[in-house]
């Protein structure tokens, strides 16, 4: 059997089977456009049709033609993803140095006497969270006590007693 021979039953066989497919691609595509409808993301179903989509992506204009594109737009980004992106340094913000936010904090009680961990938090354009951590280090190191929800400073020369 030559080559030519080979290439014309394969082209036999490609066509042959492309149409025993034809009907159950065509019932596929019936499903696909009722899961849209019903709001099924159906790529995720199917991992050859999510490679399709992925590759899909950099030319959605003609796909969108015969509406398989669709499931791509819903489809999204898998979490572990997004947990690298909770960083501050991942969002692009820079942190501020060890040690550095102790001593803002302090300057600004001392600046503000009985401000709250709330108010501090707005003036210095952080999340208020992330300073109780900064208000318990300043207590246990004796610069700081808290009178309720105030923030008082405490003098250099404290010796045990009350201002």
């Amino acid at each position: 059997m030559s080559v030519l021979d080979q290439f014309r039953d394969a082209e036999k066989r490609v066509t042959q089977r492309l149409k025993e497919l034809e009907p159950a691609v065509a019932e596929y595509r019936e499903l696909e456009a009722v899961a849209q409808r019903l709001g099924i993301d159906a790529s995720s179903t199917s991992p050859a049709r999510a490679a399709r989509t992925r590759r899909r992506k950099a030319s959605a204009a003609p796909a969108k033609a015969n509406g398989a594109s669709a499931p791509a737009r819903r489809r999204r980004r898998a979490t572990p993803a997004k947990a690298d992106s909770a960083t501050p340094a991942a969002r692009g913000r820079r942190r501020t140095a060890p040690g550095r936010r102790d001593e803002q904090l302090l300057a600004l009680i001392r600046e503000r006497p009985g401000i709250t961990v709330a108010e501090a938090g707005k003036a210095m354009s952080v999340d208020p969270t992330g300073l109780y951590r900064v208000v318990g280090r300043l207590e246990q190191r004796g610069d700081v006590r808290k009178n309720g929800r105030s923030l008082e400073p405490i003098t250099t020369g404290w010796s045990g007693s009350s201002e």
